[in-house]
């Protein structure tokens, strides 16, 4: 008889269903209330919440930056019930855009207690929770909640780890259904009933990507040995890879690729939507505040190393992502808060810029063949970015006004800009969202002027000096 469960479909409904128990009560799991979670399938789910989210005018992945193309091609994939590839380099989404689909399935599911892959009460796909609904006259359930099952691409990753152990043989020699040397489910199988994102799919033995023909397209999986695991999987599988010449990068068989929709995921196509990823997915939410000229130097640095326009272009071989962004806004917070400061100095850049290059080091790379170092390349990147903002500011300056603050400089001879009065702390009001901004906008107001005139030199944090008077002295 227990052979028998291994193959067989079960489904309940109300004329035969055994008593289910929830918290020590037993409950009518199709009245009202709970309806809503159990007997559909993850496809059902998706779609109902899709189109509430659309018709209440709601982005549905709202933590994703920008990518308006991108969202309305998953979104169809997935009202279509495709299984989605989502391929790009790294640090641009692809996992925050498959961790952004979670929120479509419910927040809660009603599950067979103590069941290994949380099966549906009503359509149990495990041997064990099969015979339980059929031949126990109570069943205790329990509320689980939304899974997203992480598939690491790992090229010595075993078949018992991606689909788990099932052993007919021993259902023949009388073991219970639910032992564990009868059935151990892998990481596929835990992602019954939620999402399983395959992450760099390619990376995975080819030998096991064979394996997951049947279970994309459908839904159960036949051993090496020629053994059916007839577990009818309810999953959204979501996978990710990087493109075909990238470091490191293993293909993915063609008869697997024809059963996805491939969804390209590309850098930001603005520095204001680098600026917005970089502050939403920071570890320092709080702190000393980055003014928006530092924003747009170190975006712009990062941006730069991507860009084909870029001097170094031919030397830099794989380029930073967003996490660059991230931690460079995250290091310079963290450099500020140690110094104090109200707002992001120049100084909180280092002396000779390392805490810009303990963001950056590790997230390019260069031709082996260069001559230039990462350090220099960074420096110079970055002293060009540094440029460009400040000649943006030099550029709002009226003449009049430049005129004034040149000659309270002059009057000054050495400026603090913890200090600032005048014009020149007029001027870089003007600059600020906030209070604290303020010592840091008269410092990128001198630094635009140092370096747009030359008329003034930076010489330690926050001190500038008049030419005319460091040519006197």
């Amino acid at each position: 008889m227990e052979y028998e469960y291994i193959f067989g479909e079960v489904r309940v409904k109300p004329s035969n269903a055994p008593k289910f128990i929830l918290n020590g009560e037993e409950v009518d799991i199709w009245s009202e209330n709970l309806a809503y979670y159990h007997s559909r399938s993850i496809s059902e789910y998706i779609r109902e919440n899709l189109l509430s989210y659309e018709a209440k005018g709601i982005d549905p992945f709202s933590e994703i930056v920008g990518k308006a193309v991108e969202k309305e091609m998953v979104k169809t994939a997935l009202m279509s019930g495709s299984n989605i590839l989502f391929k790009g380099k790294k640090g641009y989404g692809k996992t925050t855009f498959s961790k952004s689909i979670l929120k479509l399935l419910p927040e809660k599911l009603l599950a067979i207690k103590g069941c290994k892959i949380h099966d549906d009460p009503t359509h149990p796909v495990c041997f064990s929770c099969k015979k339980k609904v059929l031949e126990e006259e109570k069943i205790e359930l329990v509320f689980i909640p939304r899974k997203w099952i992480r598939i690491p691409g790992d090229p010595m990753m075993t078949t018992r780890q991606l689909i788990g152990g099932i052993s007919i043989q021993k259902i023949k020699e009388g073991y219970d259904l639910d032992h564990p040397e009868v059935f151990t489910p892998g990481r596929v199988l835990k992602a019954h009933r939620g999402i399983a994102y395959f992450d760099e799919l390619g990376s995975i033995p080819s030998a096991l990507q064979t394996l997951l023909h049947e279970l994309f397209e459908e839904r159960q999986i036949t051993t090496p040995e020629g053994d059916i695991v007839p577990m009818k999987i309810d999953t959204l599988v979501i996978s990710s890879t990087n493109p075909a010449n990238y470091k490191g990068v293993s293909d993915i068989k063609e008869p697997l690729l024809d059963r996805m929709e491939q969804i390209d995921i590309g850098p930001p196509e603005t520095a204001e939507e680098e600026i917005e990823i970089g502050l939403r997915n920071m570890s320092l939410k709080t702190g000393p505040i980055i003014p928006d000229w530092h924003l747009r130097i170190l975006a712009n640095t990062v941006r730069c190393m991507r860009n084909k326009n870029c001097r170094y272009a031919n030397r830099i071989e794989v380029e930073p992502s967003c996490r660059a962004t991230i931690k460079l806004f995250d290091h310079v917070r963290a450099s500020a808060m140690r110094k104090r400061h109200e707002a992001v100095m120049l100084a909180d850049y280092g002396e000779k810029f390392e805490v810009v290059k303990l963001a950056l080091k590790s997230r390019f790379e260069v031709d082996y063949e260069t001559e230039v170092s990462k350090d220099e390349i960074i420096s110079e990147i970055l002293n060009d970015s540094i440029d460009s903002v400040c000649g943006s500011i030099y550029s709002l300056i009226p003449r009049n006004v430049f005129g004034e603050i040149i000659e309270e400089i002059a009057r000054q001879k050495i400026v603090n800009v913890y200090n600032g009065n005048g014009t020149l702390k007029t001027f870089a009001s003007s600059l600020c969202k906030r209070r604290e901004e303020l010592s840091s906008a008269v410092e990128i107001t001198l630094e635009a002027i140092a370096r747009c005139s030359g008329l003034v030199e930076r010489c330690g944090d926050g001190i500038y000096v008049y030419k005319a008077y460091d040519r006197q002295t």
